[in-house]
């Protein structure tokens, strides 16, 4: 797709971060300039507006101006979480089931129109919210709207499709362990969150959970679902809004309102003696996952918290991999859900160099007191990054949802420079003291290898002393 158009408004929003000076105030602390101007903040804004057709559902058009290209998203705010233990592979099996046949839309008829157009209708799962999209060309905008709204609205669920999707879903959960990179995802998992938990499921559970599921479970859920207030619609496009939503409002304004059940998770809890597992297996690389508690993405520090994980990833990989050559693949990141989680990830072939190396980094990271000066350059690198992973008119439409789902708006993506500005020194120790803390350790690596006191040391180590 060209997404020359977008990159240029992006990069109008970066303009500014090339030079950010720092002026002396009459008192002593610094007073940092705009990350982004007001201009650009405001110019984003007007191009972003919100609507509501005839049933309550809101819907988001992003303009882009001059572009051929469209992007429509109908957002759901149900996943994996809303879904009860012995139900959950569910959210999985539906979503890839929806898109293969509709009304008046047999599996056929998709694959003709889909290779007419060059477009493809995908749907997907995720923890606390899911999605159907389709991106294509203005000029076939009414038959990917067509076709998506038959997706969403009426999908068939045939026995084929249904026994099809099982299949593929069956063969994917039983290859999981087969790739470490992936599965001590699963390992840490287990110890991270207890049974039952909305976020949980595992590949042997949700196995399970497939022999006893059947048809009339997945239609079953897609009914239990489609409300116009679970719903949020999003389009990137240089259509008129005007039209757009008129559009949308015959293809999905005839949804009827119902009571959606939501799960609401609470924040697993530590247990020093449950906090490792490790799965044995003779391997050259040792593979290390590590999680632990965060503040969710509506929390008030939720910005600053993300600053302080890009901080100790680049504090990571400076000390493991350049100074120490420890491990290629070294990182954190913040999983940015109702639940924030924290993660530090590793592969190494020396693993308990290596998480002594972690404890001394985060540490580091604790007591160390960054000037406004060091805070500046990480606040630079972050709000560039962040935008230019924007770039796509699929990626700022998945944005501009979750902003919708998570805040009720979605100029509050526009706002994240705003909030880092306002971001101190003293609060990134503060959180850092706060959240790297209690962690929990999952280890793919040999018995021979690998001595569980090198885990049980950090996890003792981080251990809140509260």
């Amino acid at each position: 797709m060209n997404t020359r158009h977008i990159s240029c408004q992006l990069w109008g929003l970066l303009a500014s971060i090339l030079w950010l000076p720092i002026q002396a105030s009459a008192a002593t602390e610094p007073v940092v300039s705009q990350l982004v101007s007001d201009e650009s903040i405001n110019l984003q804004k007007s191009m972003t507006s919100k609507h509501h057709l005839r049933n309550g559902l809101p819907v988001i058009v992003r303009t882009i101006p001059d572009s051929d290209i469209v992007q429509l998203s109908v957002n759901f705010a149900s996943g994996l979480k809303d879904l009860p233990p012995g139900r959950k592979v569910l959210n999985e099996w539906m979503w890839g089931v929806m898109p293969m046949s509709a009304r008046g839309y047999p599996k056929k008829k998709v694959y003709d129109i889909s290779e007419k157009y060059s477009f493809e209708v995908s749907c997907g799962g995720g923890i606390e919210a899911s999605a159907c999209a389709v991106g294509t060309l203005n000029e076939y905008w009414s038959e990917a709207l067509q076709l998506l709204a038959a997706v969403v609205k009426s999908p068939s669920f045939t026995k084929e499709d249904v026994e099809l999707t099982r299949q593929r879903l069956e063969a994917q959960l039983k290859d999981l362990p087969s790739d470490p990179g992936d599965y001590v995802n699963e390992v840490v998992n287990s110890v991270f969150y207890p049974v039952g938990h909305p976020y949980r499921l595992n590949h042997d559970e949700a196995l399970s959970e497939l022999k006893r599921l059947s048809q009339k479970d997945l239609v079953q859920f897609h009914k239990e679902i489609l409300s116009p207030d679970n719903m949020a619609i999003v389009v990137v496009t240089s259509m008129p809004a005007t039209k757009v939503v008129a559009d949308l409002d015959k293809a999905f304004g005839d949804i009827k309102l119902k009571r959606v059940r939501h799960v609401y998770p609470k924040m697993p809890l530590f247990s020093s003696n449950e906090a490792f597992s490790i799965s044995d297996r003779e391997l050259p690389t040792a593979y290390i996952r590590i999680k632990f508690n965060a503040p969710g993405i509506r929390d008030g520090s939720a910005t600053a918290l993300r600053l302080l994980f890009e901080i100790l990833s680049e504090e990571l990989g400076e000390e493991i991999r350049t100074k120490r050559s420890l491990s290629y693949a070294v990182h954190a990141f913040l999983i940015d859900y109702s639940l924030g989680i924290g993660v530090i990830n590793a592969s190494t072939s020396k693993p308990e160099e290596t998480l002594k190396a972690i404890a001394e980094v985060v540490d580091r990271v604790k007591a160390k007191d960054y000037s406004n000066e060091e805070l500046l350059e990480y606040k630079r690198g972050f709000v560039t990054s962040y935008y230019l992973t924007q770039e796509t008119h699929a990626a700022m439409a998945m944005t501009l949802g979750s902003s919708e789902f998570f805040f009720g708006d979605a100029n509050e993506y526009y706002d994240l420079p705003r909030q880092l500005e306002r971001v101190t020194p003293a609060e990134i120790k503060a959180l850092a003291h706060k959240w790297l803390t209690n962690f929990r350790i999952g280890v793919i690596a040999g018995r021979k290898q690998f001595k569980d006191e090198w885990a049980r040391d950090l996890i003792k180590s981080t251990a809140s002393k509260i």
